[in-house]
Protein backbone atom coordinates (compact mmCIF):
# COMPACT_ATOMS: atom_id res chain seq x y z
CA UNK A 1 0.00 0.00 0.00
CA UNK A 2 1.04 3.57 -0.51
CA UNK A 3 0.21 6.86 1.15
CA UNK A 4 0.17 9.81 -1.24
CA UNK A 5 1.26 12.89 0.71
CA UNK A 6 -0.98 15.88 1.20
CA UNK A 7 -0.21 18.99 -0.83
CA UNK A 8 -1.90 22.36 -1.28
CA UNK A 9 -4.59 21.44 1.24
CA UNK A 10 -5.51 18.11 -0.36
CA UNK A 11 -5.99 15.07 1.91
CA UNK A 12 -3.52 12.22 2.27
CA UNK A 13 -4.64 9.38 -0.01
CA UNK A 14 -4.29 5.65 0.57
CA UNK A 15 -3.72 3.56 -2.55
CA UNK A 16 -3.27 -0.18 -2.96
CA UNK A 17 -0.44 0.47 -5.46
CA UNK A 18 1.60 3.69 -5.66
CA UNK A 19 0.89 4.45 -9.33
CA UNK A 20 -2.73 3.29 -9.46
CA UNK A 21 -5.72 5.60 -9.80
CA UNK A 22 -7.74 3.61 -7.25
CA UNK A 23 -7.95 5.48 -3.95
CA UNK A 24 -8.88 3.26 -0.98
CA UNK A 25 -9.40 6.18 1.37
CA UNK A 26 -8.46 9.71 2.35
CA UNK A 27 -7.26 11.22 5.61
CA UNK A 28 -6.74 14.76 6.87
CA UNK A 29 -3.53 14.04 8.84
CA UNK A 30 -0.51 11.75 8.51
CA UNK A 31 -1.55 9.97 11.71
CA UNK A 32 -5.01 9.26 10.29
CA UNK A 33 -3.44 8.03 7.05
CA UNK A 34 -1.26 5.52 8.91
CA UNK A 35 -4.27 4.33 10.93
CA UNK A 36 -6.16 3.85 7.66
CA UNK A 37 -3.31 1.72 6.28
CA UNK A 38 -3.31 -0.42 9.43
CA UNK A 39 -7.05 -1.02 9.04
CA UNK A 40 -6.45 -2.30 5.49
CA UNK A 41 -3.64 -4.72 6.40
CA UNK A 42 -4.36 -8.42 6.00
CA UNK A 43 -5.01 -10.24 9.28
CA UNK A 44 -2.58 -13.01 8.29
CA UNK A 45 0.27 -10.64 7.46
CA UNK A 46 3.60 -12.04 8.67
CA UNK A 47 6.69 -10.17 9.82
CA UNK A 48 8.75 -8.15 7.38
CA UNK A 49 12.10 -9.61 6.37
CA UNK A 50 15.11 -8.30 4.49
CA UNK A 51 15.50 -9.38 0.90
CA UNK A 52 13.28 -9.95 -2.11
CA UNK A 53 10.69 -12.54 -3.11
CA UNK A 54 13.19 -13.93 -5.64
CA UNK A 55 15.65 -14.67 -2.82
CA UNK A 56 13.09 -16.89 -1.05
CA UNK A 57 13.63 -19.45 -3.83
Amino acid sequence: MAIVPSHNGSPFRLKKYPLSDDVLGEAATAEEAVALVVCHLSTDLGPSVAGTAEQDG
